[in-house]
Order: C-alpha cells, then sequence, then structure tokens
C-alpha cells in the first residue's frame, strides 16, 4: 500500500512550541504507514534537521517571502505542483502570511489542515487580520492546541482540539539530572535556579523577566537565572544583562538537547509571555514538578497540575518579584500523576493518524 504523504508548514530554526510538537510528532509516528516532508525557507536550517533527515524525513525549499517575494511565490507553486501530498499540515501562530494557504488551495490536490498554536497577539496587526479575511472561504480541517488557540484563530468555526503531546516521563525530575546541571552552572545548595526555555523573541518578554530577576536579587542575592534558547534578541538581552549587572547571575546556556536535565535543576519556572497558545514548555516544567509564574496573556489551559500562577504584566517587576519571594517554592512530587493521558505524545500521534487516514 502507497504512503500517506504528509507536508508540513510551520517549522523554523529557533526551537519553540511548534517545532516541538513536530519534532515529537516524527519520532512517534509510523513511517511505514506515513513520508513525511518539511516546507522551510532556503539559507535557514531548522530545528533537528540533520536529525530528522537521518530518518528519511524530505525538505523542500522555498526562497524566503522577505527576500524576494515573487520568487517565494513561484517557489510555493513548484512544490505543491510537482509533488502529490495527500495532506499540507500548516502549523501557524498568526496568519500574516496566507499566501501559503492560498497557494495550496489552487495548485495542491492535498487536503489542507490548518492547527493554530496561539490565543492572542500582543498588539493588534492589520496583516493577521486580512490573512484571516483572505482565507476565511478556504476548506480545511481546523487544529488547535487549545479552546483559546482555536477561537483566536477560527472565531466561530468549528475546530478540533488536539494536545501537543510529549514524552512526559522524560521530564520527570530526577536527582541525578539536578546535580549534574547545578554542577555545571556552578549553583550552590541553596541558590534558588529560576529558569526560562523559550526562544529569544518579543513574544516571551526575556525583557520584563530580567527585571523581575533584577528585583528579587534585592530580596535574595542566592539566586540564578538559567535562560535556554536562542533567537534574534539574543544580543540585546546580553547586553541588557551587563547593564543590570548581572553577568555572573544570569546564564545564557544556547539550544539544548538536555532540557529535562535543566527543568531537573530549576527551582521555579518563569514565563511572563506577551501571548501563548498552549505552552509545551510550561506543560515539561510542570511534569517535573516546578512551580510556574506566567502572565495572564498565557492560556489557562496550560495550567494543568494546580502549580502555575498567572500574573498581570500590568504589574510592576517589584510586585512579581515580591510574590514569588513570598511564595513556597517546594516541587510537587506527585506531579506526574496529575497529567491526563490525552497530554502523552502517543495519543497526539494516534489522533493525527487516524486524521490523515481519513478516519
Amino acid at each position: 500500500m502507497d504512503k500517506i504523504k504528509i507536508l508540513y508548514i510551520g517549522m523554523s530554526p529557533n526551537f519553540g512550541g511548534i517545532e516541538r510538537f513536530l519534532i515529537n510528532v516524527c519520532k512517534q509516528i509510523d513511517t511505514n504507514r506515513f513520508e513525511i516532508s518539511f516546507l522551510i525557507f532556503k539559507g535557514k536550517k531548522v530545528c533537528a534537521q540533520d536529525e530528522l533527515e537521518q530518518m528519511g524525513i524530505k525538505f523542500f525549499e522555498v526562497t524566503p517571502r522577505k527576500q524576494n517575494y515573487f520568487r517565494f511565490l513561484k517557489d510555493l507553486k513548484k512544490v505543491f505542483v510537482e509533488h502529490d501530498f495527500d495532506y499540507i499540515h500548516f502549523n501557524l501562530v498568526n496568519l500574516k502570511c496566507p499566501e501559503r494557504i492560498l497557494m495550496a488551495r489552487k495548485y495542491s490536490k492535498a487536503k489542507l489542515i490548518v492547527h493554530s498554536h496561539n490565543a492572542r497577539l500582543k498588539n493588534f496587526e492589520l496583516t493577521h487580520w486580512m490573512g484571516k479575511i483572505l482565507t476565511k472561504n478556504v476548506e480545511c480541517i481546523r487544529l488547535a492546541c487549545g479552546e483559546e488557540a482555536g477561537k483566536f484563530l477560527f472565531g466561530q468555526k468549528e475546530f478540533r482540539v488536539i494536545y501537543n503531546g510529549m514524552d512526559l516521563q522524560k521530564y520527570v525530575f530526577c536527582d541525578a539530572n539536578r546535580q549534574e546541571i547545578r554542577n555545571e552552572i556552578k549553583a550552590r545548595k541553596d541558590d534558588v535556579v529560576w529558569g526560562l526555555v523559550a526562544k529569544f523573541e518579543e513574544q516571551k518578554n526575556h525583557t520584563f523577566l530580567l527585571d523581575v530577576f533584577e528585583e528579587y536579587q534585592k530580596l535574595n542575592l542566592n539566586s540564578k537565572l538559567v535562560l535556554v534558547g536562542e533567537g534574534s534578541l539574543r544580543v540585546e538581552l546580553e547586553e541588557k544583562v551587563r547593564k543590570l549587572g548581572l553577568d555572573d547571575k544570569v546564564l545564557f546556556l544556547g539550544r539544548r538537547a538536555d532540557t529535562e536535565k535543566i527543568y531537573s535543576a530549576m527551582d521555579i519556572f518563569v514565563m511572563p509571555s506577551w501571548f501563548e497558545g498552549f505552552s509545551i514548555a510550561m506543560v515539561e516544567a510542570e511534569v517535573n514538578g516546578l512551580k510556574v509564574y506566567t502572565s495572564t496573556k498565557v492560556a489557562k489551559e496550560s495550567d494543568i497540575t494546580g502549580n502555575v500562577v498567572f500574573l498581570s504584566l500590568e504589574e510592576s517587576p517589584k510586585i512579581w518579584a515580591k510574590k514569588i519571594f513570598e511564595e513556597n517554592l517546594c516541587r510537587d512530587e506527585q506531579a506526574i500523576d496529575k497529567i491526563p493521558d490525552r497530554f502523552q505524545i502517543g495519543e497526539t500521534v494516534r489522533i493525527l493518524s487516524r486524521m490523515y487516514e481519513g478516519e
């Protein structure tokens, strides 16, 4: 029997929620039944590309939209016309680039899946709302990582929630991992280690996080902040750390393949994002038993253990710091037992596989 051909769109060089989701799916899906491909931009190697290529996954390159718009459209048309995909699965945080969906509808015979991974934008963006108008009548299967994400992208149209599953056991607290990473970052036994695993982009609001951590330092000098990830704002954030005089307190660990170990080294996870759909990083932290502090802009569905505290970004960094300082940061050793099966990657892949097979 011929394999069902799936083209995924949405993978980027920055390791974020969509990238985690797609990599987890690719590692679990039955490659005897499905042929997986990715659409990516030329000259920009995406997350785990080497590993995925070794698994037999194909990559189709198109010219970046901002580099040459007409070449971008020409490349899209070529991919959609020349390859007989069964499904084209769009993984999106907004609709600011509707051309991919419109070109797929026009030039491909594939069924389209539009999958929302975000619950809101920081500010009103005309290009996103224009994209919604241009794509509103496109026939497609609508998916979302949560209820709020679905309403954000699809409004009153019907959609199905499929949670971003993961290998939960991988993120359970491990004392050996804790000791290994805390030795690496030179954290003392009584140091309170803050952490955030997120790409260095405006959405994640690292600037506010640094301001909160600076205020916390006034309350507890025995603390460190660990930042895992890469992104366009890294140099700017490193400069801010220098100006705040926190060079020895804030650690930039870059893109890491051992984030499960790093969670175990943390004592608290702080993510003051401007917007989020269902946050995989938050769930990873929760599975590890960490207390999580996040903004009220983050979808409430991300709190699946009861260990998440939502604070308003209208509150000052000083108030955030005081709230965190006054809280009991004990790790929840029963956290894994509070996670429903629907967040297991095996369940996510089972649902997707049945959908691709037309069930």
